[in-house]
């Protein structure tokens, strides 16, 4: 049994898991249908299945503690039909927003791979025609010497020379800096990247699959530990005499607080004691022999 801390903390865990499958199965029947008013329809209809889903399995385990088979297996496989169509739409949104992360990031590095490589081919164009630049001020300094200009040569040749070389090496560092970023980018995987095709693939199908199992067992497992104790011990004895004669107890307890003529069958008796029909049929079996109810073609009454 859980504290009623315990409880709520499990029913809070419970819910907001259910919630991203209802979410999810709502966003997936929203996309499916252009018109936006019959959109909306159907995904609130889908949100509202997809609650029914999951309280579908504490109500399965209930009829069959009542006995009545058919209902439960009927609302067992509504839910599990209900669940692979809201597991499909939770593995379609996150393997779509998966590929969808994928192929942005993948664009984005290509372009600024793109971008990069230009500006190198910029700044390696730069540096060549500073380096002819660099060879004409050369030259233009040695004709000056020749003419016997041997100061203006020099002062021609270094302040030309310098205000070169601080170009040249502003381009060299920009060279260097993409060479880093483009090793960064190409050694980068990006979000999803290094997952395989098939790793995806398994990896959204087992986190869709936790999502509709594990709230699920959690409300299943409150409903189990929640509900009172069936009988006390004295009545859920076998079969034996003692037994029978406890339900008969019980049963007589019950219809003499009622009006004679007063309708109540089996069933009523079964699902207010949470036992099976058999023992019930039982105990009024023995009821009937007391004369304490009586039997017509609209089933038992009170005598």
């Amino acid at each position: 049994m859980h504290s009623p801390t315990q409880r709520v903390l499990w029913m809070v865990l419970a819910v907001a898991l259910a919630g991203v499958t209802i979410v999810s199965v709502g966003m997936a029947m929203f996309a499916l249908i252009d018109d936006p008013r019959r959109a909306g329809l159907f995904a609130w209809a889908a949100v509202f299945l997809d609650v029914f889903k999951y309280l579908a399995w504490p109500l399965a385990l209930s009829m069959l503690r009542l006995g009545r088979y058919v209902i439960a297996v009927l609302l067992m496989g509504c839910a599990l039909v209900l669940g692979g169509v809201s597991g499909w739409a939770t593995y379609d949104l996150v393997m779509s927003s998966m590929l969808a992360g994928r192929a942005q990031h993948q664009a984005i590095q290509e372009q600024r791979i793109t971008d990069i490589e230009v500006a190198r081919r910029d700044d390696q164009a730069r540096i060549a025609a500073l380096d002819a630049e660099a060879r004409s001020v050369l030259e233009q300094a040695d004709a000056l010497r020749e003419r016997g200009m041997a100061s203006p040569a020099r002062a021609l040749q270094s302040s030309e020379m310098r205000r070169l070389d601080e170009q040249r090496e502003q381009a060299r560092a920009r060279l260097e800096a993409s060479s880093q970023e483009l090793t960064a980018l190409r050694s980068q995987p990006g979000k999803a990247a290094s997952l395989t095709a098939l790793q995806a693939i398994l990896l959204c199908l087992g986190f869709a699959a936790a999502l509709e199992i594990v709230p699920a067992l959690i409300l299943a497992s409150l409903r189990a530990s929640g509900r009172a104790p069936e009988l006390p011990e004295q009545v859920e004895e076998g079969n034996g005499e003692h037994g029978e004669n406890a339900l008969l107890g019980e049963l007589l307890a019950i219809v003499g607080k009622l009006e004679p003529g007063t309708r109540y069958g089996t069933r009523d008796f079964a699902k207010a004691l949470r036992i099976g029909n058999s023992r019930a049929v039982a105990a009024f079996g023995l009821a009937l022999e007391r004369g304490a109810i009586r039997k017509t073609p609209a089933g038992y009454v009170v005598a």
